[in-house]
């Protein structure tokens, strides 16, 4: 196995499929890439057929912890890590290009307020750590790093991980750790609008993908129209959509994977059944309270 460059994701039992047809997709447009998985060993048996290379998880670490340890888990001495929940739709290779010499890389932007969705207040993190811009990688599902220059931001990150108390955040997040540490360290975040695409940001209903034909093009909410090199599909985001296209990858490479649809139907209840309740009952018990 080439162990010059290469791409590593992370998969846990609810999340295995996904990864799966992410290495599918890999190998259809970066074919000379190879691509290991971090998991448990329970996992291994599962992914193991469509990964070069199959490494066990740390048994004390647990969520997002793992990705705080990546520069430990890769093989790789130029690394690119993907979420399992992404498909690529491009080679990748130019984007690698473009990055080599980062000791780390991730698509952001440079702010200086707002909060993150785990509750992270960033103007407070600044204030704090005596930083005039902050660097945001909300979302992000990947991120470029290389050997041994990225041992450092990583090292960082864990000590931010280590002391999360102090900064006040409602509940850990990765990419929020590693946004103190490039912070910290005069680490800007990429700017490229074609890199990176989700269905989160696609305005009047302008998102399209067909993984059959290598196409995903829609409006940006802020960067106009793209055509991305992948696609990140967060929980809960067009499920259907979504399921539709991990079928495509598995029915190109004549396999069967039961569960994909299922899965879709369980995220669609979530969204419009589950969370609409929740919702009512938090309005309801608030106009109680108002009532007493």
């Amino acid at each position: 196995m080439n162990t010059e460059i290469g791409v590593i994701t992370l998969a846990i039992p609810k999340d295995y499929k996904k990864a799966i047809a992410l290495a599918l997709t890999l190998k259809e447009h970066s074919p000379s890439l190879p691509i290991s998985i971090v998991c448990s060993d329970a996992l291994k048996p599962k992914v193991q057929p469509y990964f070069d290379r199959v490494i066990l998880e740390r048994s004390d670490l647990k969520g997002f912890e793992h990705k705080l340890y990546l520069d430990e888990y890769s093989p790789y001495q130029n690394t690119f890590f993907f979420d399992a929940d992404i498909l690529i739709i491009k080679d990748i290779m130019p984007i690698i290009k473009k990055w080599s010499g980062s000791a780390y890389a991730a698509r952001g932007k440079l702010t200086e307020d707002g909060g993150s969705i785990f509750g992270l207040n960033r103007k407070f993190v600044l204030g704090l750590i005596n930083k005039k811009q902050f660097s945001m990688i909300d979302g992000a599902g990947h991120a470029y790093f290389e050997k041994p220059a990225c041992h450092e931001i990583f090292g960082v990150a864990r000590d931010v991980m280590a002391n999360y108390a102090k900064y006040k955040a409602a509940r850990f997040s990765d990419e929020d750790a590693m946004g103190i540490a490039m912070t910290l360290l005069d680490i800007a975040p990429k700017q490229d609008k074609e890199f990176l695409g989700s269905p989160c940001y696609a305005i009047n209903k302008s998102f399209k993908i067909n993984t059959n034909n290598a196409t995903c093009t829609y409006s940006d909410l802020v960067l106009g129209d793209v055509s991305p090199y992948f696609v990140h599909f967060p929980s809960l985001t067009y499920p259907f959509t979504y399921a539709r296209e991990m079928l495509r990858t598995y029915k190109r490479h004549n396999i069967y994977i039961s569960g994909i649809l299922t899965s879709a139907v369980k995220e669609l209840v979530i969204l419009n059944v589950h969370w609409p309740l929740i919702r009512l009952r938090r309005k309801i018990l608030a106009r109680f309270k108002q009532g007493v």
